[in-house]
Order: C-alpha cells, then structure tokens, then sequence
C-alpha cells in the first residue's frame, strides 16, 4: 500500500479549462500524480455557465472533481479569484493547463507547506517591458513581473490574508509588496514547449493582460495623485517666487515694458491659484481612493462536483455501512393527552 501523506489536503484549481477533450487528457495526468503522493486532494475547475454538459463526461470519469459555474463576462484573472475563494484545501494551487506541464506541483506544494510562503511560479525569458511593469507594480503595492507565471500556491494563512486584500484580484496574480508575506519564486522544471494547444484565444489573452495592467493603474491611482499632489506644491511654490520676482523688478529698474508688471502678476496669481486647487484635489481624491477600495466578488452561480474525500478514510478503516442503516424508520404516531378540564376544575 503506497504511504499516502494525509496531514494536507491539496486543492488544485484551474481558471481557462474551457475546452473539454485537452482539459479531461491534462486532469488525468494531473488526477495521477495527487493520487500517487496524496490522500485528501481537489481539483476545481471555474468556468462560464452554460458549458455543464460538455464537461459530464469529465465528471463522472475523474474523481474529486469540481466544476464551478460562474457569470458569463468574467476574465481569467476573476475567475482565478472565484477559484481562490472555493478552495477548501490547507495548500491551494492555482495553474492553468499550459503551465501545468511545466511546473513540478508536488514540489511547490512541499515547499508552500514547509516555508509558510507563497510559491511562485518563475518562468526564463523576460519581456522589454520587465522595468515597466517592476515600476507599475511599485507604485501599485505589488511585487509584479512580466516573468511571474499564473502557476502559484498559496498556503491556507497566506491566501486568507490575500483574499481579505482591498484589490484581492491583484493580490492572487501578484503579491503585495508587504514584508510580513512571505514570497518565494520557483523556476520552471522544463521547457516551456506546450503539448496543450492554448485553450484562450489571443484577443482573450490580451483582453486579459490589458485587464491586469489598467487594474495595476487603477490601484497606482493614491501613488499618482500623491505625485500630481507634489507637482502642484512645486507650481505654487514656483509662482510665489516669480510674484516676488515682479516686485522686485518693478522697484529695481525704470525701463520696464508698458503692462509687464501687470500681466506677470496676473499669471503669478493664475498659477499660484490653480496649484493650490489642484492640491487640494489631489489629496481628496486620493482619500477617497484610499477608503473605498474593494468590492464585491460574488460570480459562483452553481457548483458540480464529483468529490468524496472520506470514501478512502472508511475504506482504510474497513467501515462498512449497511443499507440498513440509511433507511428512515417509520414515524410512529405521537399521541398527545391534553389534561381534561373536569380534573382541572375539580368537579
């Protein structure tokens, strides 16, 4: 009998499996490899509704299998979110099918385990717009690469933390740049030449990607304003200096052209004006972007499932059940003696 380790249970889940014959060959494989090193595992599979029926064959075939139906319009990032959120294991690993090959799962769930930490996925190449995305991702609160991969596991403290995160899309596809949260990054175990076609199309991936990046500006928004917020302090203080500037030339030199002093003034006083204003909308706005980040996230519509996870534990300990034992018993009338009145009253 193979030691199975039953201390964990495992969650794996996957947010682009939308295409039933690669998704059933790529979970069989994976279905292999948790069986062989774990007692209690999950996969769980989010996809749109409407697609249940594709995916029966998959379910009856696989077991601890679950299928999530979400809301249609859902990018790839809110679905991982959805995943994130169902997941009921003590190590949660969130991939996708063109990455799942190339990644050594086990390991990364070992690894989450015994360091407490976020594993990350590191794939080899780097895009030309690394130092963007590192500068985006600073001025956002995260710790972003273009070299991150959408393969990560979450150990359960660290993911309870992210998903209570003001942005928690961001937060599972990106670490927040927070010292108490511990990161590591793992490099790919093989190439990453694909034997799964892309299940997304391209214009799905770049809406995707485009989705990610406007989120990383949105969350820069205080970082922005705090800088708009500097420039205006810098404008106000520069037409401060240029008013002391006309006065001082008014009273130095005689030769001055006729309406200078005025309309210098006048600009002074404009720019003066318009950088303070523009402070104080900064700094307001950025108030109330610091308050009322967050929102709901409830997309689950309805789940299938095909889990048992208790069904080795009665096996290992030879239970056996009878069918006995399920049958409801018959309800037996129950009689009520209400107390008569003539007892009552003594008569």
């Amino acid at each position: 009998m193979l030691n199975l380790r039953d201390d964990i249970l495992i969650s794996v889940c996957f947010s682009d499996a939308n295409a039933p014959k690669p998704t059933h060959a790529c979970l069989a494989a994976l279905v292999e490899i948790l069986k062989a090193r774990y007692r209690y595992w999950e996969i769980l599979i989010v996809n749109e509704a409407g697609l249940e029926e594709e995916f029966e064959e998959t379910l009856m075939a696989l077991p601890n299998l679950r299928y999530l139906s979400v809301a249609q319009g859902l990018d790839d990032s809110q679905r991982r979110l959805v995943a994130a959120s169902e997941a009921i294991g003590d190590i949660v690993v969130i991939t996708s099918l063109q990455e799942v090959d190339t990644m050594d799962i086990p390991a990364m769930i070992e690894e989450a385990n015994a360091n407490d930490a976020v594993i990350l996925g590191l794939r080899r190449a780097t895009a030309a717009a690394e130092p963007l995305i590192i500068a985006l991702g600073r001025a956002s609160g995260f710790q972003a690469s273009t070299r991150d991969m959408k393969t990560v596991a979450f150990p359960r403290t660290a993911l309870n933390r992210l998903l209570s995160h003001p942005n928690p899309v961001l937060a599972i596809r990106f670490p927040p740049r927070d010292s108490s949260l511990s990161v590591l990054r793992k490099a790919q175990s093989k190439d990453t030449t694909r034997t799964t076609p892309p299940i997304q199309g391209r214009s799905a991936r770049a809406f995707s990607r485009l989705d990610l990046l406007m989120r990383m500006v949105t969350e820069a928004g205080p970082s922005i304003l705090g800088a708009v917020a500097l420039l205006s302090v810098v404008i106000s203080i520069s037409a401060f200096l240029f008013a002391i500037y006309v006065v001082i030339v008014y009273f130095t030199k005689a030769d001055i052209a006729e309406g200078w002093t005025t309309l210098s003034l006048a600009i002074s006083g404009m720019l003066g004006f318009l950088g303070i204003t523009l402070f104080a909308i900064s700094i307001t706005l950025r108030k109330v972007a610091e308050t009322t980040r967050g929102g709901a996230t409830d997309y689950l519509i309805a789940e299938h499932s095909s889990v048992d996870l208790f069904e080795s534990v009665a096996h290992a300990l030879n239970v056996d059940t009878d069918d006995r034992d399920h049958q409801e018993l018959p309800a037996e009338p129950l009689e009520i003696n209400a107390p008569s009145r003539s007892g009552r009253n003594g008569a």
